[in-house]
C-alpha cells in the first residue's frame, strides 16, 4: 500500500497534541496510524522508517541527504524517546502553522506546471555548492541561514509556466518554507516573484534578516550576470 506524500505534518499534529509528553517511537507510530493516514501500517518496518526519518530531521539529528529545512519541533530526550518543543525563532513558528494545517490542504496543493513533458532535469551537486557559496548560505527569500547546501532547495527564479529555462541564470537556493510559499500561493497555485515573496515573509513576521536577504539577491544577480546563457 502506497503511504502519504509526506508523514512530517502528521507527526508534528501527534507531537504538538502531546506536548510535555514524553512519546516513544511506538506511541508515535500507532498515534500516527490513529489520525487515518492512508497506506500507513505502524507494524510495516518502511513506514517505521519513515516516521524514524522524519523525527530525526525534526529534532535537527539528521545527516543524510535527503535533509531539508525543518524547525526543531522536536527534542529527543533518549534512545526513541521525543518530546514536543515550543517553537521561539520566527521561522520555526511559521513552519508549524504550515505542518499543523488540514493534512489535506498540505499533500494536496497544486503540481508545478513544466513546459513539456521531459520532467526537471537534476542540478548537480557542484552547481549547488556554488550558489550556496554565493549566497553566503542564506536564503534570499527570508535571510534564513542554513548549515549546509543540500538543507536548501534548488528553485526557478522564473518558473516553467512563465518560460523560465532549466539554465544557471535561473537558478537559486530557497529554504523549504520560501520554496513552497513562492510555489503555491493562490487558488491556481500562483508563483511570487521575489520581491512578493521578502514582503510575503514581512507582512507574515517569518522574515528572518531583511537586510542579509537583499544583500544575497544582489549577489545572485551580480553572479546570474556573469555566467550569462551557461547550461547544464
Amino acid at each position: 500500500m502506497r503511504t502519504a506524500p509526506s508523514l512530517r505534518p502528521h507527526i508534528v499534529q501527534v507531537m504538538a497534541a502531546h506536548q510535555g509528553l514524553i512519546l516513544t517511537t511506538e506511541e508515535i507510530y500507532q498515534l500516527v496510524a490513529e489520525l487515518g493516514v492512508a497506506g500507513f501500517d505502524p507494524k510495516a518496518q518502511r513506514d517505521r522508517n519513515l516516521v524514524n526519518r522524519e523525527l530525526s530531521d525534526l529534532s535537527g539529528n539528521s545527516t543524510q541527504g535527503h535533509s531539508k529545512p525543518s524547525p526543531h519541533l522536536i527534542i529527543r530526550v533518549g534512545r526513541g524517546r521525543y518530546l514536543y518543543r515550543e517553537p521561539d525563532r520566527p521561522m520555526d513558528m511559521a513552519l508549524l502553522r504550515e505542518y499543523l494545517e488540514p493534512v489535506e490542504v498540505y499533500e494536496k496543493r497544486p503540481a508545478r506546471r513544466r513546459r513539456d513533458g521531459s520532467g526537471r532535469r537534476n542540478v548537480p551537486d557542484r552547481v549547488r555548492m556554488g550558489l550556496y557559496a554565493v549566497q553566503r548560505g542564506i536564503c534570499p527569500g527570508c535571510g534564513f541561514h542554513q548549515p549546509h547546501h543540500l538543507r536548501f532547495e534548488i528553485d526557478h527564479i522564473l518558473a516553467f509556466s512563465d518560460d523560465g529555462d532549466h539554465q544557471a541564470r535561473n537558478w537559486q537556493l530557497l529554504c523549504g518554507y520560501c520554496n513552497r510559499v513562492k510555489a503555491t500561493q493562490g487558488p491556481e497555485g500562483f508563483r511570487m516573484k521575489m520581491a512578493e515573496l521578502r514582503a510575503h515573509n514581512i507582512g507574515t513576521g517569518v522574515m528572518v534578516d531583511a537586510q542579509q536577504a537583499e544583500l544575497t539577491g544582489r549577489r545572485l544577480a551580480r553572479y546570474h550576470r556573469e555566467i550569462g546563457d551557461d547550461t547544464l
